[in-house]
């Protein structure tokens, strides 16, 4: 294998847009690496593979033909020398995990792949490419630039005394600007123009800058008071040896995962927020359930949205977890209604389109207010079937009853209601009123009986429910345009 030049990359996803995506995060040259390729599905990117010979694969895992479960597995067999990253939904997540278990040297959540997170993917992957030395553009002997991003990644680095200092401040904070690509916004050392201190840039991206700041006060909130609603900036608490850099590249990226909460701040550092609550209540699923079971989705739906109004202020969770509770609810709710007879043909429609957008969501509103719209439309499906089960009541109590004495007042009176609501129901829930709806269903009886019987027709009219025999044969032929007798000549004659 060469142990000079760039990283040559292979992508492989199905969707134009995230290979475009992945193609603009990075100066890919300036970082040492090239694309070499792409292929939409793993059968396309084998054939590459033979004539490009990359040295790191980015692959998806559900595409069409062959798909990244199948692609890395035959990479791995046949080619061991190329490293692996796999990008995957949360939704394959699990799968992804235990079902790749050699050859791959990274996994990349969709919803977290930004800018950074692929260079440092790429990067691990490049370390462990045997007898590869990743060259980056206008390589030179390691300035102190080259040191503070190595000591920012983890690596031990030495820093010599003259380099010390460099820095003769006493306090030291990482401090990362997201910026939007494309996006008009001044430079980040405007902002620290007017302090007293040193800002150096340590990692580079198209959307994100990181910079060390030393300085003899700690970066203040108002400072970025005017920054873009989409730009924000996050930082470390203060430290004061410049050897604690190292680590510090988890610490910002925890505040960073704090914006997903905050989203209105401009600033986010560890001291600037409120203090996280106390032990986090689990929530009772069970419980969740049981009461959808019994019919109780009001006070579910409370249940539920107070833990969730609970849970956004323990901002040092996950996102991604989060985000996986949410989504895990939607699953067993839509799961849960099918079970219990709902028509759920609508949800099951767009499940997918509602768990995509929780984990495309870029703050927890966002993803929260998905959820709620999601618990709205439940609430309708519900009350749909809870208004035609009644209305199933009702007719089924007319149609058992329909040859007896059965007055409005009668029904009322058995469920319940007063007159008038009942009648008013019926009339919003049905295409009749009930006295329609009930002459119909007698009429339907008279109608069998006068097929299947010679019962004389005086009799058909008190059998079906009718006191009055002249009204029965007016009601009769309203219905049918024969009189009782002509229907049943014509039922004789036929």
């Amino acid at each position: 294998m060469d142990t000079k030049g760039l990283c040559r990359t292979l992508i492989v996803d199905d969707e134009i847009l995230i290979r475009q995506g992945i193609k603009h995060y990075l100066d890919w040259e300036k970082e040492g690496f090239t694309i070499v390729g792409e292929a939409s599905n793993g059968k396309e990117a084998l054939e590459l593979i033979e004539k490009l010979v990359p040295h790191i694969v980015i692959t998806d895992v559900v595409m069409p033909i062959m798909d990244g479960e199948a692609l890395t597995r035959i990479v791995n067999e046949k080619y061991p020398h190329i490293g692996l990253i796999v990008l995957s939904s949360f939704s394959e997540f699990d799968y992804v995990r235990s079902a790749f278990q050699n050859g791959v040297i990274d996994y990349i959540l969709k919803p977290k792949l930004n800018a950074e997170v692929l260079l440092k993917a790429l990067r691990q992957a490049a370390g462990q490419l045997e007898g590869f030395h990743l060259s980056r553009e206008g390589q030179h002997e390691e300035t102190i630039k080259d040191k503070l991003r190595d000591l920012y990644e983890g690596t031990d680095v030495s820093i010599e005394e003259e380099e010390m200092d460099s820095f003769p401040h006493k306090y030291f904070q990482v401090v990362s600007h997201y910026l939007t690509a494309n996006q008009t916004e001044k430079p980040f050392h405007d902002y620290v123009a007017k302090e007293n201190g040193i800002l150096t840039q340590i990692v580079t991206t198209s959307d994100l800058h990181i910079y060390l700041w030393n300085s003899s006060q700690t970066l203040r909130e108002e400072l970025f008071s005017d920054l873009r609603q989409s730009s924000y900036v996050c930082s470390t608490e203060a430290f004061e040896n410049l050897p604690e850099l190292k680590g510090k590249q988890k610490e910002l990226e925890q505040v960073q995962n704090y914006r997903f909460f905050f989203p209105e701040k401009s600033y986010l550092s560890e001291d600037i927020l409120p203090l996280p609550p106390g032990e986090r209540q689990v929530f009772q699923l069970d419980r969740f359930i049981e009461e959808c079971k019994r019919d109780n989705f009001q006070e579910a739906f409370s249940y539920l949205e107070g833990h969730i109004e609970r849970l956004i202020l323990d901002y040092q969770q996950d996102v991604v977890e989060y985000k996986a509770f949410l989504n895990n609810i939607m699953f067993n709710l839509i799961v849960l209604l099918g079970n219990m007879d709902y028509q759920t043909e609508m949800l099951e429609k767009k499940k997918y389109t509602y768990f995509q957008q929780v984990s495309l969501a870029a703050d927890v509103f966002a993803a929260n207010q998905i959820v709620h719209d999601f618990l709205k439309e439940v609430m309708k499906i519900v009350e749909t079937e809870e208004e035609q089960g009644h209305m199933r009541k009702l007719t089924d109590y007319i149609k058992a009853h329909y040859h007896e004495s059965l007055s409005l007042s009668d029904i009322a009176n058995h469920f319940h209601f007063s007159p008038s609501y009942l009648s008013n129901y019926f009339s919003t829930h049905s295409k009749e009123g009930f006295s329609e709806y009930l002459n119909r269903v007698r009429i339907e009886a008279a109608i069998t009986l006068l097929r299947q019987s010679d019962i004389p027709i005086s009799k058909i009219s008190e059998q079906v429910g009718f006191s009055d025999h002249s009204y029965f044969c007016r009601v009769f032929k309203k219905q049918t345009s024969y009189s009782p007798s002509q229907y049943r000549r014509k039922r004789i004659m036929n």
